[in-house]
């Protein structure tokens, strides 16, 4: 038996000892990335019913599509965290959606390596539901250097933010793009500069439809998909969207339109 595997055996038996479910995926980081991400002691239960959807290979490893579709979900959704288990930092998202009826999710990110991918959800009665997937990658996406200055006008398109609402079986769809860099820090001389947070807001109500905090694995370029249950709003100036990247900047429009 290889030193790897080994060591796999070792932390498989050790997170079954703590009380935790053990790994579909067997991968040796399944306690240290639940802990890192989830907390110490939390209660979690295998499930895919989470909806966790990567390709079984990622043809670019920049660009590879992530999706948490939770209609056969059966609980409240509280919070949504996924994170890339081999990347040098396994986040990707936060997400906090308890007054927002979230049902699906979906964004690109970056592998660095061959990885399985983890999409966790916290119910209302406090258990984390992990589902996984695994993408085999040729890698390097972490490190790679961003392409959006390939573009000869990228300085004036940088920050064009477009928008589109949609109904979806009587629930409400957002699409959200914006021509960002997302540069993960990980390449020489450059350093990190990414969309940090991005919040789906509702003309009239306090409350956040939903509240991201994203991390270096996110793809240039980001693409968002929200979907909620129900109809949200009655006119695109209804919902808005806002995001703010680490060096300060904001983005921000009604959905349904292009900002820049």
């Amino acid at each position: 038996m290889t030193k790897y595997g080994l060591c796999a055996l070792l932390l498989i038996a050790e997170a079954a000892w703590a009380g935790l479910p053990v790994d579909p995926l067997g991968s040796p980081l399944w306690e240290y990335n639940i802990e890192r991400y989830l907390g110490e002691g939390v209660e979690v239960v295998v499930d895919n019913r989470v909806g966790l959807s990567v390709p079984g290979f990622a043809e670019d490893s920049t660009q590879v599509p992530l999706a948490v579709n939770l209609s056969e979900f059966p609980h409240e959704v509280a919070k949504v965290v996924t994170w890339v288990d081999m990347n040098p930092v396994p986040l990707l998202f936060n997400a906090d959606s308890s007054d927002g009826g979230l049902s699906l999710i979906s964004l690109n990110f970056r592998v660095q390596q061959a990885s399985s991918v983890r999409a966790a959800v916290l119910d209302e009665q406090g258990v984390w539901h992990i589902d996984s997937g695994f993408v085999e990658a040729a890698g390097g996406g972490c490190t790679a250097p961003r392409e959006v200055t390939s573009s000869s006008d990228w300085e004036n398109e940088f920050g064009t933010l477009k928008t589109g609402l949609y109904s979806s079986d009587g629930n409400t769809r957002i699409k959200a793009s914006l021509l960002h860099p997302m540069d993960s820090g990980m390449v020489g001389n450059v350093p990190a500069f990414y969309v940090g947070k991005v919040e789906v807001r509702q003309k009239g109500s306090k409350a956040l439809l939903l509240s991201m905090t994203l991390a270096e694995s996110a793809a240039e370029n980001p693409m968002f998909v929200f979907e909620f249950e129900g109809e949200k709003g009655g006119a695109s100036e209804d919902l808005s969207i806002w995001m703010k990247d680490n060096n300060g900047y904001r983005f921000e429009g009604a959905i349904g339109g292009t900002t820049r």
